[in-house]
């Protein structure tokens, strides 16, 4: 795959954005689903997956509410 150098312009499919992010195509749906990802023509931002992946990563290193991230 082919890296795009601004991600705000570069849009995944939800099998390249699991493959990216390290996670099922199921998940992404369910990001999708939740609200956490928006999508378009059947493709999500890159940029929104990227954040969507630092909030996840956060939340298992940082499992506690009080703890800074």
């Amino acid at each position: 795959m082919i890296a795009h150098e601004d991600p705000r312009r570069r849009w995944y499919t939800r099998a390249e954005a699991a493959a990216e992010a390290g996670v099922s195509v199921r998940t992404v749906q369910r990001w999708v689903l939740d609200g956490r990802l928006a999508e378009r023509h059947g493709h999500v931002n890159a940029a929104e997956l990227f954040e969507v992946e630092r909030e996840r990563r956060a939340a298992r290193t940082c499992p506690s509410p009080g703890c800074a991230a």
